[in-house]
């Protein structure tokens, strides 16, 4: 019976967790209340579910005490790999930007001041305990906080300094539009939880030849490599012209000004009164390097103009290639497309020309087996007529007819041979002397030969078109045995 009732009250006490959970607690919270269940039995109700609830509030907070004893792992990591690299000193803090009055610290006479920060006697403080002054001239990353990795609470304006520690980083990265860039120290007397920044740093972090500094910043104290190479690029047209010979010397003054480069950076050549703006393009060994002591090879490429001048040139000539290329391929498309076409007219024709030449040979195949037999050379001539017909084409034909046979066989007979490539129908049969034209009607009338006018012996005949072909605009009349074709005076048709 007791057992029976302490679980039923256990149950009670996970019914009220669950419903708790409901309200905002994590399931993982539930699986811990087991260890509860053993007091159920002396537990009200009002106090299980109180119980419950506390339960769950001291479970969430040992989740949220592990992520915070995870964080606090990975950054201590991160500050180790920084004071390793940075040979046993480590400053990290988030401050106020603020812009540096440059005529003060230019009447002061300090070199390389273009590029050094003043920072808050607590970050100098933080430091001269740590003797960075062993590792040389402090140098130090600025960084936009988006930049910078994760950083905590923002330090304002008559705070001291906090030191931060930071998640892991590689180490100096480009400043080239990714809000970071890296300063030599001028001094520690800034008022406490800011910086004060030079106009070359807040041009090169901000990104912007004009901008103003603004927010906070972090900054990171860092080791750099010594610098071996440069390579600038001016942002307008004509810095070599204006530099002419003098541009080896006035870029060794500009970089006097410095104690640090990085990828990004802007830096500024006076040349009389105008400010030429050069932009970093490249270092080497790093992406940010130390200025400080050393020999470093500088190379000046086209300015941003012109390399943006040569770009667009280039993409002009991009799209006019590729508009030739495109005419050219519309071109070749209509060119295949009208030989396609004119290959299908000419087989077309071919073919057409090919079943005319077939129907014109069965029909001269059909003519001639239509012909009478020709009569004998033997038989007697009266009855017997030997017509010659001289063809358009210049051959001559011969064939022996009885007089008794139709006119038609003539036409027959030369339709028969070709016509001289006449179409049949198209001509007359006219004999040269005495001039007598047999027409395609006097055949049609079912006359002979004989009734035609025609008698025995040898009949000359020439072809003699009834209109003229299309081809000739002033056909020249018919030569045969070097005569004329026809008659001046007007061909009489025979009755």
């Amino acid at each position: 019976m007791f057992r029976c009732k302490a679980a039923n009250d256990a149950n009670d006490v996970k019914r009220d967790a669950a419903s708790t959970a409901e309200e905002g607690a994590t399931p993982g919270a539930i699986r811990d209340l087991a260890l509860v269940e053993p007091l159920a039995p002396c537990l009200t109700s009002a106090t299980k579910h109180e119980w419950a609830v506390d339960f769950l509030i001291r479970s969430e907070a040992q989740y949220a005490l592990q992520d915070v004893r995870q964080a606090a792992a990975l950054e201590r990591e991160a500050e180790f790999d920084q004071r390793e690299r940075n040979k046993g000193v480590f400053l990290r803090v988030e401050l106020q930007a603020l812009p540096a009055d440059e005529a003060a610290v230019q009447a002061k006479g300090v070199r390389r001041s273009k590029d050094k920060l003043i920072l808050p006697p607590s970050a100098g403080s933080s430091l001269l305990a740590q003797d960075a002054s062993k590792n040389g001239a402090m140098l130090f990353e600025v960084a936009l906080p988006s930049a910078s990795g994760r950083v905590g609470t923002a330090v304002g304006p008559g705070e001291p300094a906090r030191v931060r520690s930071a998640s892991p980083d590689a180490g100096p990265g480009p400043a080239a539009g990714s809000g970071r860039t890296h300063a030599g120290v001028l001094e520690f007397s800034a008022p406490e939880g800011t910086v004060l920044l030079p106009r070359k740093v807040i041009q090169s972090l901000y990104g912007s030849l004009d901008a103003q500094p603004h927010g906070t910043v972090v900054v990171s104290y860092r080791l750099l490599d010594k610098g071996s190479y440069v390579r600038l690029q001016p942002m307008c047209h004509g810095f070599h012209e204006a530099m002419g010979e003098q541009l080896r010397e006035a870029l060794e003054a500009e970089l006097m000004g410095h104690s640090t480069l990085s990828e990004g950076d802007w830096i500024t050549v006076n040349a009389g009164e105008r400010e030429w703006p050069l932009r970093v393009q490249e270092l080497r060994p790093a992406s940010a390097v130390s200025v400080l002591d050393v020999d470093i090879e500088a190379d000046v490429v086209p300015s941003l103009e012109a390399e943006e001048y040569l770009a667009r040139w280039e993409e002009e000539q991009r799209r006019q290639q590729a508009r030739l290329e495109q005419l050219a391929a519309e071109r070749a498309e209509r060119e295949a497309a009208e030989a396609a076409e004119a290959a299908r007219r000419e087989a077309a024709a071919a073919a057409a020309a090919a079943a005319e030449a077939a129907q014109r040979e069965a029909l001269r195949e059909r003519l001639a087996a239509s012909l009478p037999p020709e009569p004998a050379s033997g038989e007697a001539q009266p009855a017997v007529v030997t017509a010659a017909f001289s063809l358009p084409d210049g051959a001559r034909v011969t064939r022996r007819f009885l007089l008794e046979a139709p006119v038609q066989v003539l036409f027959d007979f030369v339709d028969s041979r070709g016509a001289g490539g006449w179409e049949r129908g198209s001509y007359q049969l006219v004999t040269r002397y005495p001039r007598r034209i047999i027409a395609p009607a006097t055949a049609s009338s079912g006359r002979t030969l004989a009734e035609a006018g025609l008698g025995g012996g040898m009949e000359a005949f020439l072809l003699e078109a009834l209109q003229p072909p299309a081809a000739a605009d002033d056909p020249a009349p018919m030569q045969v045995d070097g005569g004329s074709h026809g008659m001046p005076a007007a061909p009489q048709p025979l009755p």
